[in-house]
């Protein structure tokens, strides 16, 4: 029974590092031209837990709508 535990440490902490490893490498990587600044053309679709889309610039206004 203990070595379950062990291996399942051990899985644990390989998954975490190739997320770590992959979330590294995805934040490092520059943003393709013309794709930089996405808020000036978002209109909003139906997506609203896109970061773009323009109900998170609403200040004291009421978010649900």
């Amino acid at each position: 029974m203990s070595n379950n535990i062990i291996y399942a440490v051990i899985f644990f902490v390989i998954m975490s590092g190739f997320y770590c490893i992959g979330y590294y490498f995805n934040h490092k990587t520059p943003k393709p031209k013309g794709c930089e600044n996405l808020k000036e053309s978002c209109d909003g679709c139906k997506i609203t837990s896109c970061m773009n889309h323009p109900v998170h610039d609403m200040e004291g206004e009421n978010k649900d709508a």
